[in-house]
């Protein structure tokens, strides 16, 4: 039966796409469904944990934005299309919610509730016609629904904000990744392909805005405060120095695999899922702030290189085309290296959500780690060198699926026995590995986007 609904509502919407001359991701579905995911996933920590203002206003938010994604579904399986007075109905949904639950009034709730649908609703087709064969429909509006929460979350101010690590941290990554996006549209309406002069010097104007604004916002330098988090003991000094060692052999392969004149295979491209487990698991365990804030400054960082390969931009475009090219596979079909960006996002991905970084066990914050760091590496791994029977319609093998399910659950184990996780029952973890591990065998969507985001709503 939701094998059924699944594939009438993929037919429809791909039919929609085509018949307004958008190219969706080849070899992939419509995933409409995961349309769903990011905002349950926002929701659900609300109801689970105490939160601030600005994650109530995201919560009240994504409460339009899930209709929005549940309408477009139940319209697509009759063969219809949303119409605007649905659109209508999320947004008075957003409001209410706001406006009843968040502490906004109701001129600001009928601001945020109206403009937020809305933007979202408008934006998910422009993006896909911007970069086509980038994004299937799901995969476009987790990065509207992301986009729009990061915007309006940005624009909330707390009354009685207190200036802690993760507070201050938030600040920078809005400021800055709010730069780095308004650099790349600025970048695209005036077309600075190759033309270098132009583009350092909106750089530099762009970075000088940013530490200027940082500088009022934070109450002082941000540079400085960056220095002294990542200097404030021998424990933050030592994780930065492996972290930069990690950098480095990443580097490093790059480098190699570009010398190599060869494409890279699955295995290798795995060993960057290998680099990032020993980037976040003990940034998450020892100081999460830290690695809240290295993983969003790392975010901004491909950003920029990404642009900057677009672009063509000496000194580093050239270099930066040949990794893409020795590294690209079937997610990168379109004009964006995205596969390093998902990669970065599936893991950091539920430190940006959670609303408490602080309180409650770890294995939500390990959602990400778990399910691509460990369970989609063991699975190709396994799968290319042992897999022999295979899902059916699926290149993936059950033996991936095996190994898929089984490191994750030994970790989650390995995790408990050092005291790390609470000594509870295994139902949860179990059951949440369990269906990540299918969902990995038959998806075609990017996992690392959508099982991070299955297993963190599972773990909450």
């Amino acid at each position: 039966m939701a094998h059924s609904f699944l594939h009438t509502i993929n037919k429809h919407i791909s039919s929609y796409l085509v018949e307004r001359g958008i190219e969706p991701r080849r070899h992939a579905g419509s995933g409409v469904w995961l349309s769903a995911l990011l905002p349950f996933c926002i929701i659900r920590g609300e109801l689970t944990y105490d939160t601030s203002a600005k994650y109530k206003v995201a919560s009240c938010i994504s409460t339009g934005l899930l209709f929005h994604s549940l309408i477009v579904m139940a319209r697509s399986y009759n063969h219809k299309l949303i119409q605007p007075v649905e659109v209508f109905f999320c947004c008075i949904t957003s409001i209410l919610s706001l406006y009843f639950f968040s502490a906004e009034g109701i001129f600001l709730s009928a601001l945020y509730g109206s403009l937020s649908v809305y933007t979202y609703h408008t934006l998910i087709l422009p993006l896909m016609k911007l970069c086509p064969r980038s994004f299937s429909y799901g995969e476009a509006t987790i990065a509207c629904q992301g986009f729009v929460l990061f915007l309006f979350i940005g624009m909330i101010s707390e009354q009685h904000r207190s200036a802690s690590c993760y507070t201050v941290t938030t600040t920078i990554l809005q400021c800055g990744n709010a730069c780095m996006l308004g650099l790349a549209a600025c970048a695209y309406h005036l077309e600075l392909k190759r033309k270098p002069l132009e583009f350092y010097s909106l750089l530099s104007i762009s970075v000088l805005a940013l530490l200027v604004s940082l500088y009022f916002l934070i109450g002082e330098n941000p540079l400085f405060w960056i220095l002294a988090l990542f200097s404030k003991d021998m424990v933050t000094v030592w994780l930065i120095l492996f972290w930069v060692v990690c950098t480095c052999l990443a580097l490093g392969m790059v480098s190699t695999q570009i010398s190599s004149e060869k494409k890279a295979n699955t295995v290798t491209r795995k060993i960057f899922h290998l680099l990032s487990l020993l980037v976040f698991v003990p940034g998450i365990i020892l100081k999460p702030c830290t690695i809240y804030l290295a993983s969003g400054v790392a975010f901004a960082l491909l950003l920029a290189l990404d642009m900057l390969r677009v672009l063509d931009m000496p000194p580093f475009g050239k270099f930066l085309q040949l990794g893409f090219l020795r590294f690209v596979d079937e997610k990168d079909d379109g004009p964006l290296a995205l596969t390093p960006v998902y990669l970065l996002v599936g893991c950091a991905l539920p430190l940006w959500i959670h609303p408490d970084l602080d309180k409650g066990d770890l294995l939500p914050l390990f959602a990400g780690l778990l399910s691509i760091g460990v369970g989609d590496s063991a699975a190709s791994t396994c799968g290319t060198f042992v897999g022999k029977n295979r899902w059916p319609g699926s290149k993936k093998t059950k033996e991936g699926t095996a190994a898929c399910f089984l490191s994750q659950l030994f970790l989650v184990i390995f995790l408990i026995h050092i005291g790390y996780v609470p000594r509870t029952n295994l139902i949860k973890p179990t059951f949440a590995i369990a269906t990540s591990s299918i969902v990995e065998a038959k998806t075609d969507q990017v996992d690392n986007i959508v099982l991070p985001l299955m297993m963190y709503a599972m773990m909450l």
